[in-house]
């Protein structure tokens, strides 16, 4: 008897946990419904990757890994790369007299740098490819990977032209070769979100290979863990929130999505944001400010500007065309018939009567051409409109630069304007211009919130000595919120570099010393920490933190030539010092410091 009402009790515990459950799941739908917040926007849903979404989705995986974003990133093997045994042609820089080859080793590619006295080979490098950056229709580029760091290879096939070149940015003598890093913004667009070690300016400690579903679709964990439950929507009557449909969002916020890599420019990050915090159906402005140049010919542009240039066209601003009006994110462009393209156009316009061979709208109306910052490539230009003689020809000429505009958003902050304006002359050209502008700006930005950018723009004019006097006048950092901890890095460092220009290398030691602490993975804070050690005499310290470097880049040539300064002038170790040596300059054969140093022990011995 008391068992049997001991079973009647847990039954109806049950039942009303059921019923409340279930009270609890409607109400949930009902608010997400009724607010149109995804549930997948949660900052603790997790990505599951491309492969997951092709258990349920085969057929527009299959279709869609074709394409140029889910080939944009992927191994160096044959079957990915342009480069074949019989097409990799030797490039030669001049200005540093020095030669690129490809080879392949079986199903591994490599980059050969080579230089020549008369007809001996007096330097040779060799590195292995680990990954092919580019789909191929335009580039391939080539990047290799040590310890998780990872770099740039000084070698560009450019498939249009079918030529081999240095890549863009390399050429006019600024060839970095082996050196230029491959940072968290620049991957963030080509290829899936990375593990990233972000106490560190370029490594990782997982890569994927080529921009996967939940770039347009948001993190799928929640989709996948209802989908296994057997909880289904009917998309057809009503959206489903566990993720996000690109085509049942507003047309704004379907070019949002677009926009996050298809408007390229000088991008600036917000308040707290890092280069995976935009979800699609989202503003991109909460995330970021993307700025444009701007020049008088407002023929020029750079590559991916296509968000921009459509939005100049009437059929955005009259006929509200955005991106995928046109195009399927899910099939190729290279394999799309001109019918498609030529059909949307029609949906408007009368089809074109002029009697010509190859009928097609966007041979004359969204014309090829060049663009101002990658070489040997020709794109479409999303400015759609009636062709003139004069746009033709003057669409590869650069004209008065005019200034920095925002894109995405209509009133940036003062603090994002200079940002942009120090980031264009940082990492693009070394204008005054840029200067004076970014020091205009900062001017507008109340003083209390003016401390990173300001000791950005002293640090880059060599006013060390304002620097010293902004940081100690200011030395308030503890109050720094935590999600600027890259910020507060470079601050220590720039100030660390203040204080070493002056000499008062025990003041500079220890800002280096906060520098690491926040950012322990990068190799040149470690390096600069390293020197100044060697300055204030605590060799055994700075031997530590170098040997510490070289085991997670053994390629650093920098950190070779100052453990190499160590055992030649203390430990009077010449062997050491000269193995040293000479391993730096096979890394870099230009290595003056390092050769003259290497010279000097011959001499001697």
């Amino acid at each position: 008897m008391i068992k049997n009402k001991l079973i009647f009790i847990l039954l109806i515990i049950a039942i009303a946990l059921l019923i409340f459950f279930l009270r609890f799941d409607k109400e949930e739908v009902s608010y997400y419904e009724k607010t149109k917040t995804y549930l997948n926007h949660n900052d603790t849903v997790k990505y599951v990757g491309k492969e997951t979404c092709k258990e349920c989705h085969y057929e527009i995986y299959e279709s869609y890994i074709k394409t140029g974003m889910g080939s944009s990133f992927q191994h160096a093997t044959k079957s990915k790369s342009i480069i074949d045994d019989n097409n990799n042609p030797i490039i030669y820089d001049s200005i540093k007299e020095i030669y690129y080859q490809p080879l392949w080793k079986e199903d591994s590619l490599y980059i050969l740098e080579f230089k020549l006295y008369k007809k001996d080979t007096i330097h040779r490098r060799l590195e292995k490819v680990k990954y092919i950056i580019g789909s191929g229709h335009h580039t391939n580029s080539h990047l290799y990977e040590i310890n998780g760091y990872l770099h740039q290879l000084p070698y560009t096939f450019y498939s249009q032209k079918e030529i081999a070149d240095l890549p863009p940015g390399y050429e006019n003598g600024n060839n970095t070769r082996f050196s230029r890093e491959i940072g968290m913004e620049c991957i963030s667009c080509h290829n899936a979100y990375p593990n990233y070690e972000y106490n560190s300016s370029n490594r990782y400690s997982n890569i994927l290979t080529g921009i996967d579903c939940e770039r347009c679709h948001g993190p799928g964990e929640i989709h996948v863990i209802e989908k296994k439950k057997g909880i289904i929507i009917d998309v057809e009557k009503e959206i489903d929130y566990t993720i996000v449909n690109p085509s049942k969002l507003e047309e704004e916020l379907q070019f949002e999505i677009c926009s996050r890599c298809h408007l390229q420019g000088i991008t600036i990050l917000q308040e707290g944001k890092d280069w995976t915090s935009f979800l699609p159906g989202q503003k991109l402005s909460e995330t970021m400010d993307v700025f444009i140049p701007k020049f008088k010919d407002d023929n020029t542009f750079i590559m991916a500007s296509h968000v921009d240039r459509l939005k100049q066209s009437e059929c955005f601003t009259v006929g509200g065309v955005n991106c995928i009006s046109c195009h399927n994110p899910h099939k190729s462009v290279q394999k799309t018939s001109n019918n498609v393209f030529n059909n949307k156009c029609k949906e408007c316009h009368e089809f074109c009567k002029d009697d010509l061979k190859h009928n097609n709208c966007i041979s004359c109306h969204m014309k090829p051409s060049s663009s101002l910052d990658i070489p040997h490539i020709t794109i479409t230009d999303h400015k759609i409109s009636i062709p003139n003689k004069e746009s033709r020809k003057i669409e590869s000429e650069i004209k008065e630069f005019i200034g920095l505009m925002c894109i995405n958003n209509d009133n940036p902050s003062y603090t994002n304007k200079a940002k942009a304006y120090l980031k264009l002359y940082e990492g693009f050209q070394n204008k005054k211009i840029y200067l004076d502008s970014a020091y205009y700006f900062i001017n507008k930005i109340e003083e209390e919130n003016n401390f990173f950018v300001l000791m950005n723009y002293y640090y880059l004019i060599k006013d060390y000595k304002s620097i010293i006097k902004k940081f100690e006048k200011n030395n308030r950092l503890i109050d720094y919120k935590s999600s600027r901890y890259n910020e507060l890095s470079k601050i220590y460092f720039w100030t660390a570099e203040a204080y070493s220009h002056y000499e008062f290398y025990e003041q500079s030691y220890q800002e280096y010393l906060k520098s690491i602490k926040l950012a322990p993975n990068n190799l040149h804070f470690l390096l600069k920490t390293s020197i100044i050690e060697i300055k204030l005499s605590r060799f055994e310290l700075a031997k530590n933190r170098l040997n510490k470097i070289l085991e997670l880049n053994p390629k650093y040539e920098k950190a070779l030539y100052n453990l190499g300064l160590i055992y030649l002038n203390v430990e009077k170790d010449y062997l050491k010092s000269r193995v040293l040596f000479k391993k730096a300059i096979k890394l870099n054969p230009d290595y003056e410091l390092a050769i003259n140093k290497l010279n000097e022990i011959s001499e001697d011995f």
